[in-house]
């Protein structure tokens, strides 16, 4: 919502007079709401994929009711938001939400279909990475933006904030994994890493990926 008090700059030509708030305000509210709600359904799918007993130093959801009614506690998340994503009407953001959807899985299945030489590649990584995590802060900010009215370049500016914010949250939520412990992380360690030596891809990913040149990171201005 920070994002929608940024770009709520001018009035809604359909104010809500009935609840007393701007329209669009009520609907960017939903966008933040589903958005919780597909995030905390990917996490709870993501426990019973890894098989992990414990999420923020609790016991996870799987490990509490067992994996057949955590993965329908997921479903029934995505439902709940798919119901509120049609109350948006607006067809444009309920596409981007619909594409980010799809985004998630592809980027789940790209990690566990991973052969050793994709786990090692920073270009593969950061693609997954986009897909399974900042598409989702992405196409959140862009929404925001539309149903705030704005013009379509600061659109595109807020789904390159949720991008970049995506990934580097990614990227230090991994970069832990190799230093912390189940008890610091408050969640199994290397969880993602098990089927290849981490060893072996850092010195990979670093030999072979060009940071300065890569699409994902174009609009960063690296110092020389």
């Amino acid at each position: 919502m920070l994002m929608a008090s940024s770009l709520n700059l001018l009035p809604s030509p359909t104010p809500d007079l009935k609840l007393g708030v701007d329209d669009r305000r009520i609907r960017q509210y939903r966008v933040a709401e589903i958005t919780e709600m597909i995030h905390v359904a990917t996490l709870v799918h993501d426990d019973v994929v890894d098989q992990s007993d414990s999420r923020r130093g609790i016991s996870s959801l799987n490990h509490n009711i067992g994996n057949k009614l955590a993965v329908l506690a997921g479903d029934f998340l995505l439902a709940k938001a798919s119901i509120g994503l049609s109350t948006l009407r607006n067809g444009e953001v309920m596409a981007l939400v619909s594409e980010t959807l799809e985004h998630l899985a592809t980027g789940e299945f790209m990690q566990l279909a991973a052969d050793t030489q994709q786990s090692c590649s920073m270009e593969y990584y950061l693609q997954k990475t986009y897909l399974k995590t900042a598409s989702l802060m992405a196409n959140s900010c862009k929404s925001i933006a539309l149903l705030a009215d704005q013009p379509r370049e600061v659109a595109m500016l807020a789904f390159d904030y949720g991008r970049h914010l995506g990934l580097a949250y990614q990227l230090v939520d991994d970069a832990l994994d190799f230093k912390g412990t189940s008890a610091t992380l408050g969640k199994p360690a290397l969880a993602d890493l098990r089927e290849v030596p981490p060893s072996t891809c850092l010195e990979s990913m670093s030999l072979s990926f060009d940071f300065r040149s890569h699409a994902f990171l174009t609009s960063y201005k690296f110092k020389s």
